[in-house]
């Protein structure tokens, strides 16, 4: 058994304990989902079961994975991303026009599945399920996905927010206009309770507070959403500050998936081990005609420009940085490794590295003037920079902490 798979658990117990434990976990979050399912009332029940016939297409072929997940091969131009209004008479782009051959090469993601790949034709894509919708609802109405605030971009007050969730990020933010970004991030799995949360992400953003377009990929931990605990490759998309547009991975039309084998919503299932062997991910989200995903050496997918009113030109702001979200009557859970930066940066802390902003053209190192450091909550994360070893002119971010503060 892999460590990563272990949760909280030491890989020296007995394998029987930790199945045991594992098996308790989701069905701790699978029993919270069919009480959240109980609470919805018969019509609403009729309208989710409608929703997933838009959603979920027919598929060429299926998958199921060890962690439970089932993953459909739908036709590329039968997805849900084509429901959408404005991408009704869109033209697949299978990859970006101009962005250089170079990009392509070097590492693959490690974590695929060897036995999962769809024909071509057909692309990968994660099956919404009834808890999915459920707990997508909740998770939009109690605010746990959100854009880290600054000086710049105040999103106070934006959305139907319940108070009773608090939010605390550290984050770096990069206040100058880029066509995207790139990053290399490490992966944890830090521990939350069900109605808790725990992200890094890298935002690409432009806008007013109230109408805010922001693109967003990383990892996260989010219970609420998968009814377990393991680490995932999350997305989100909003052109209006997270009010009612937008939504996480393929829960709404939107994103163009063109990737056979790489859905949004895996498991991560190489997790970084603390003063130990460190697993990261390379994520980029880069404009070349459309918003394009990358991870590693593949292009996963695209948010199309035509989704967007401020983000045409390209954008103002990047930010990298990690996020936990918690009920304000519970003490909130680790961010990244679970422990500060300032108590040590090599194979203890959570890190952005060698992080770079697209010009449209080239990769460039950020300017260290135009970056701006924040921490919601020091008590509980902190936020540091530091120079790279292998990149002399890159600046890298560590970020986390334990949290156990009310946000």
């Amino acid at each position: 058994m892999e460590a990563s798979r272990l949760m909280i658990m030491s890989a020296r117990q007995p394998r029987n304990l930790v199945l045991l434990t594992m098996l308790m976990q989701i069905m701790f979050g699978l029993l919270q989902a069919v009480e959240e399912w109980q609470a919805v009332s018969e019509e609403e029940k009729l309208g989710m079961e409608r929703q997933l016939k838009i959603i979920n297409k027919s598929p060429v072929k299926s998958f199921k994975t060890d962690y439970g997940d089932i993953f459909d091969c739908i036709d590329i131009y039968k997805q849900h991303a084509f429901d959408h209004p404005l991408l009704k008479d869109h033209k697949v782009q299978m990859r970006p026009k101009h962005i250089p051959e170079s990009m392509v090469r070097g590492k693959s993601p490690r974590f695929l599945p060897k036995h999962i790949k769809c024909p071509p034709g057909s692309v990968l894509i994660k099956r919404t399920t009834q808890e999915d919708l459920i707990m997508d609802k909740k998770i939009k109405a109690l605010g746990l996905i959100n854009y880290p605030t600054s000086s710049h971009f105040n999103t106070t007050g934006v959305g139907p927010i319940d108070l009773t969730i608090g939010n605390a990020y550290a984050a770096a933010h990069y206040e100058k206009h880029n066509f995207g970004a790139k990053t290399i991030m490490n992966v944890w799995s830090p521990t939350t309770l069900s109605d808790q949360a725990s992200f890094a992400y890298l935002w690409i953003a432009n806008g007013p507070a109230d109408a805010l377009n922001v693109v967003q990929a990383g990892w996260g931990v989010q219970p609420q959403l998968f009814s377990s605990n393991y680490t995932r490759l999350l997305t989100y998309w909003t052109v209006d500050g997270y009010r009612k547009t937008g939504c996480t991975n393929y829960l709404c039309p939107g994103f163009v998936q063109v990737h056979r084998q790489i859905s949004l919503g895996m498991v991560l299932n190489q997790i970084s081990i603390y003063n130990g062997t460190q697993s990261d991910i390379e994520i980029a989200i880069l404009r070349d005609g459309e918003w394009w995903l990358k991870l590693f050496n593949q292009f996963i997918g695209y948010w199309p420009q035509k989704l967007f009113y401020y983000m045409y030109g390209g954008a103002n702001v990047a930010v990298w940085g990690g996020m936990a979200a918690s009920p304000t009557n519970e003490l909130s859970p680790p961010m990244g490794s679970g422990h500060f930066p300032k108590d040590g940066h090599q194979n203890k802390s959570a890190y952005f590295k060698q992080t770079r902003i697209w010009d449209n053209v080239n990769f460039v190192d950020p300017e260290a003037d135009k970056l701006v450091l924040s921490a919601t909550r020091p008590d509980c994360y902190g936020s540091e920079t530091a120079p790279d070893d292998a990149a002399p002119n890159a600046i890298d971010f560590f970020y986390g902490g334990p949290g156990q503060c009310n946000l």
